[in-house]
């Protein structure tokens, strides 16, 4: 029974995908129309349809924003313009960066793309949490080697690590990214990068797990005749603390179930800690100033209210409910008997 069962179900399956098939290719009647057998052998990145479910892979977030995403737009922006500046003054040369978009992807799945060996930096972004990474192509870190050391900026002909001396040379380089990312984010936050170290072994970098999700910032840079490019990898959870500022709709999403906790209990202890004013209305009587004046102890005041009539409640001048008069032992009470408002 099992056995049949199962044959069902692939039935079934196939009966699906042919006619998902059928309904991808149309009606083939004349020329310009799709070969369903085609259709059937065609591949998942084929047949040119982009309806139906996709598969979501949570390795893999796409969850940004366009406001978020647009906001990042300007930080990469600024940096690609003033670096041009920059680095045209210093190196004495024509520098033009152009900034190329950004990708998502894991810490792990980036570090295995990057060659080996590599220049990579491990970098801070106060107040972004945690690390971040600075790649810059290898042969483009030579070419800024030789030519602040008076060189000619001519590209490496052999693929190898750093000796002592260069990695502080392009640790320096990388500083001078951090300051000019600094002031490019300067809108939106007060950054204060700092460089922690340098890797030509992609391999022996640490601080971030295999499944973070990073947001990759690519520039392109280039030198006369010489280009490579330059991202700028930060965790997606790095910027949780300024969240609200990059995308104020979603930064609750970025908040850790700990943080949200403690928001929860803060929002309770101010509740309770919060007084407000609640005042039961027995009557009211309109009286000029006049007669106001004349009052005196023993006077009577003629209210309009019914003696059976609902009292009013306010709270924080507001009439919030309704209720009846009483007495509790030896204390005179009021029973609420009708909400109008929960605001």
């Amino acid at each position: 029974m099992a056995r049949q069962g199962s044959n069902n179900d692939d039935s079934r399956d196939l009966d699906a995908a042919i006619d998902a098939a059928e309904s991808m290719a149309g009606v083939v009647d004349g020329a310009g129309g799709l070969d369903l057998e085609e259709v059937l052998r065609a591949g998942p990145d084929e047949g040119g349809s982009d309806r139906g479910p996709r598969r979501y892979d949570f390795y893999r977030p796409h969850n940004i924003s366009r406001t978020f995403e647009h906001n990042l737009q300007a930080v990469a922006d600024g940096f690609a313009k003033m670096g041009s500046i920059d680095f045209t003054s210093l190196l004495r040369m024509s520098v033009q960066i152009d900034y190329k978009g950004l990708r998502q992807c894991t810490f792990g799945e980036y570090v295995s793309e990057l060659p080996n060996p590599t220049c990579v930096s491990l970098v801070t972004m106060s107040p972004l949490k945690g690390y971040a990474l600075v790649h810059v192509d290898l042969g483009l870190g030579f070419v800024f080697m030789k030519k602040l050391m008076g060189g000619i900026p001519d590209a490496e002909d052999s693929v190898r690590e750093f000796t002592e001396i260069e990695r502080g040379i392009n640790a320096g380089m990388i500083e001078r990214f951090l300051d000019l990312l600094r002031r490019s984010a300067t809108k939106f936050m007060k950054m204060e990068p700092s460089f922690v170290s340098l890797e030509n072994n992609a391999n022996y970098l640490s601080g971030i797990n295999d499944g973070e999700s990073l947001i990759i910032l690519k520039f392109q840079f280039r030198l006369d005749t010489v280009e490579g490019p330059v991202q700028i990898a930060i965790p997606q959870s790095a910027f949780g603390p300024v969240r609200d500022v990059f995308d104020p709709r979603d930064a609750l999403e970025m908040r850790t179930a700990p943080e949200l906790r403690d928001d929860r209990r803060k929002i309770l202890d101010m509740v309770r800690s919060t007084s407000s004013e609640l005042v039961v209305v027995l009557g009211e009587v309109e009286m000029n100033l006049e007669e106001v004046m004349k009052l005196v102890p023993g006077d009577i005041l003629h209210l309009p209210q019914s003696v059976n009539g609902p009292l009013r409640v306010r709270i924080e001048g507001q009439t919030a409910w309704l209720g009846e008069a009483g007495r509790l032992g030896q204390k005179r009470a009021v029973k609420l008997t009708r909400q109008l408002t929960k605001e």
